[in-house]
């Protein structure tokens, strides 16, 4: 319960005796001077000042917590009055919201070293209490395709063990394995917890004594604390406590987390590699990669150049501990959805997050550059995301030097599919050289291939669990969730990586089909049904709705303002063409201006602009 503070002090609690004041007796009484009534006035009008002060602050620590609420989520507002809304009188909700939000600046003030450690490992071992156990996806999905006895009708128990996390037999928790609720003959396996720090815990705890509308979700402080699970824009403050730092002399550099999905890739050492060594400050990065492996592949943890004993020099030996391997058999592959998924687990409070594939190359000093790109923007939720060009006359790839100035836009998206597999697919995006410069450019999709933003993106948008071969679809699903929440997408000026296109006789995870088969349609379905894209003849199917809020839409934004917006018709699965007329110097000059004055984003609500096809350039 809060404190309130009781100590009072009141000058001239007793009369000064000597200056006049009343007494008893037979002594005659003596007539004041003006000078001693003037004091004893004072003395009762300070004593009567003392007693009202005693009074108010014995009241405000009787005040009980709050029962009656009315919940007012908002996306502007100060952060203390979107904490408490009650039929108390305004000033004592305002007293009370005053020392909640001192509370909590002490206790982020108290936990700033912990919260500023950099790196923090995962760490591998399966018995770490930083690890939980999930169901995986394929086995949660065929469970509900072909019923509970699918695993042992469709392989052997030996086979899920061997292929759970490279075992050959369950876990050693013999604890947990007695209760027989965990086991991966069932089909479970061991994974990273998500970063959820105890301070952000117990703000949320506390907010909620005064708020019981705050979704009481244990083990996902951090997400109750950053805007309760997108039931609101979270503020400016929020936002701003998520974020490691490392020193550089008397500089704190602000972190780089990368995580990077490789499936059976050979390229993935050399992308590591890349990351540290082109880096101009490669002590602020860390990289976690989900490699998933057959037996017969070299591993992503093997530098390029030989081994560490051969060849100590290369960066991935040099800052090996800002590099996590969480390695997993590539028979457990259900796309990269689900890898990607792990990658934001291994997410450990860094400043910034970035997604890339596992086959690119850096520029020199791309660190620099993408961070001086993001903050050119002047909004604290963007993200920068795009398709990458290709390596071959962008880079040069002995030095690490950009050669062209050119890069790509996200602004063209159709639905392609049929049926319960129809969806909004990204196309081949145009590219060119900037005309908006100084600033990232506005555009209206998120990419997988490259994303980068402040860690609270992954913290309030990670991946979702529950999607089985997923390939094509996942973009405007993390798209949606994040525009919900808040976050805006950007196209940066120069491109700071480069993507290896044209490969030939790379494994893909499409030779996983035969183990999966059946468990394509149900993560469709979930996918659009989440994000409000499954069209009405559809909303009848069922599909698997574990972990809704979790990895679901917020209520910072709704959806249908981006449909509205950038003509997307989810009925008739059709979409307004030609919006890349629109997405460059118009995008920028409509929309910027409604860009909140803390940087928390771009107001849609004040944003009345409605994308056709056949639209005149009136909008210019």
């Amino acid at each position: 319960m809060l404190r309130t503070n009781t100590n009072v002090s009141s000058q001239n609690d007793k009369p000064n005796l000597r200056d006049g004041a009343i007494t008893k007796g037979k002594r005659p009484r003596r007539k004041r001077s003006k000078r001693s009534r003037h004091q004893a006035i004072l003395g009762a009008f300070m004593i009567a000042i003392g007693l009202a002060i005693v009074t108010i602050m014995f009241s405000l620590k009787s005040v009980p917590q709050p029962r009656h609420v009315v919940h007012q989520s908002t996306s502007t507002g100060s952060p203390n009055s979107q904490l408490l809304q009650t039929n108390q009188r305004p000033s004592t909700r305002a007293l009370i919201n005053n020392d909640l939000a001192l509370t909590e600046q002490q206790i982020l003030l108290e936990a700033r070293d912990e919260l500023d450690k950099f790196p923090l490992s995962v760490g591998i071992d399966d018995n770490n209490p930083d690890r939980e156990w999930i169901l995986h996806p394929g086995t949660e999905a065929q469970k509900y395709v072909h019923g509970e006895s699918f695993t042992h009708k469709k392989r052997t128990a030996t086979d899920v063990a061997k292929m759970l996390m490279n075992k050959k037999s369950i876990p050693d928790n013999k604890e947990q394995e007695d209760s027989t609720e965990f086991s991966v003959e069932k089909g479970y396996m061991r994974v990273p917890k998500f970063w959820d720090p105890q301070p952000f815990g117990e703000i949320a705890d506390l907010r909620e004594q005064y708020d019981p509308s705050i979704i009481n979700n244990i083990g996902d402080g951090v997400r109750r604390y950053l805007g309760n699970f997108g039931q609101r824009l979270m503020t400016s403050q929020e936002a701003k406590s998520i974020g490691s730092h490392v020193k550089n002399g008397d500089e704190l550099l602000e972190t780089i987390f990368i995580t990077v999905a490789s499936y059976r890739d050979w390229q993935c050492s050399s992308t590591v590699e890349s990351a540290f060594s082109r880096a101009t400050h490669p002590e602020r990065v860390r990289v976690a990669v989900v490699d998933q492996i057959h037996e017969s592949d070299k591993p992503c943890s093997v530098p390029p150049g030989g081994s560490c004993d051969e060849n100590p020099h290369q960066a991935t030996c040099r800052y090996r501990d800002q590099i996590d391997y969480l390695t997993v058999d590539s028979g457990l592959s259900v796309g990269p959805v689900f890898a990607r998924h792990l990658g934001h687990r291994l997410y450990r409070g860094e400043y910034f997050a970035m997604q890339s594939d596992a086959h690119i190359t850096f520029v020199k000093g791309w660190d620099n550059e993408i961070i001086e790109q993001w903050h050119s923007a002047n909004n604290e939720m963007a993200v920068l995301s795009t398709y990458l060009s290709g390596v071959e006359g962008h880079i040069n790839e002995e030095t690490g030097e950009r050669i062209s100035k050119s890069r790509p836009i996200m602004c063209d998206s159709d639905f392609e599919g049929a049926g319960e597999y129809k969806h909004l697919r990204h196309g081949q995006q145009p590219e060119g050289v900037p005309y908006i410069h100084d600033t990232p450019m506005l555009n209206p999709y998120w990419a997988a291939g490259f994303s980068f933003g402040r860690g609270h993106f992954v913290v309030n948008v990670p991946y979702d669990q529950h999607l089985p071969w997923i390939f094509q679809g996942e973009e405007i699903s993390m798209g949606l969730r994040g525009f919900s929440y808040g976050y805006d997408y950007y196209a940066a000026e120069k491109s700071v990586c480069y993507h290896y296109y044209g490969r030939k006789g790379i494994p893909m995870f499409w030779e996983n089909t035969s183990r999966y088969r059946g468990v394509g349609e149900l993560g469709m379905t979930r996918l659009n049904a989440i994000i409000h894209m499954l069209p009405t003849r559809l909303r009848g199917k069922d599909w698997i709705r574990d972990d809704e809020l979790k990895y679901g839409l917020g209520k910072a934004r709704d959806v249908q303002q981006f449909f509205d917006t950038f003509g997307i018709h989810v009925d008739k699965q059709t979409v307004e063409h030609n919006l890349c007329k629109f997405v460059g110097r118009p995008m920028q000059k409509k929309f910027i201006p409604f860009l909140r004055s803390d940087g928390m984003g771009l107001d849609y609500d004040r944003i009345d602009f409605h994308w056709e096809e056949n639209m005149q350039p009136s909008w210019r």
